[in-house]
């Protein structure tokens, strides 16, 4: 008797398994199916810069977005240009970034680099830490160009947006 129960307990308990996967499965279809974003997320954002300090990564965030800009200086610039053997990708050929950022400095100017301000081992946000940027979660640590720095670990160097500057350099405008 006992032995029948036990049955019709595990009977319930898969037939409840298999509804919840199902119910499950149908949500991440739905979710995946329908952009149900604002519009106002789709179009392109705009952020002041308010004097970017040389040499000083500043994170700016609008709605989930968050961007790290960098200005800078002309020592710096040329530091970037010589650390080929410090890093993973020093080419890019393995980043992802827009056409203008194909270079060394992967920017559009060479004073001002934009980046997402996401990782690219665990996706966990940036901090400057000892002159690089590293993920706040992770190993991966990255130059001032976003280039990944060798490690015990290999990583992509951080994406770059499809971004323009005002004629002024006091806005930026990402179109993601």
């Amino acid at each position: 008797m006992s032995d029948s129960r036990e049955r019709d307990r595990l009977r319930r308990w898969v037939k409840y398994s298999a509804w919840f996967l199902t119910l499950a499965l149908l949500y991440v279809l739905a979710d995946f199916s329908f952009d149900l974003r604002p519009a106002k997320i789709q179009s392109s954002y705009q952020f002041r810069l308010d004097e970017l300090t040389l040499d000083r990564p500043a994170i700016l965030q609008q709605d989930s977005l968050a961007i790290v800009v960098i200005r800078r200086s002309a020592a710096t610039i040329e530091s970037l240009r010589a650390s080929g053997e410090i890093l993973q990708d020093p080419n890019s050929s393995l980043s992802r970034q827009p056409d203008y950022a194909a270079n060394s400095l992967r920017s559009r100017e060479p004073e001002y680099f934009v980046a997402y301000a996401l990782g690219t081992d665990l996706g966990c946000r940036l901090r400057l830490k000892a002159r690089v940027l590293q993920e706040i979660c992770g190993r991966a640590r990255y130059d001032f160009a976003g280039r990944a720095l060798r490690g015990e670990q290999k990583f992509r160097n951080l994406d770059v947006p499809d971004y323009l500057f005002s004629d002024n350099y006091r806005t930026l405008i990402i179109k993601p």
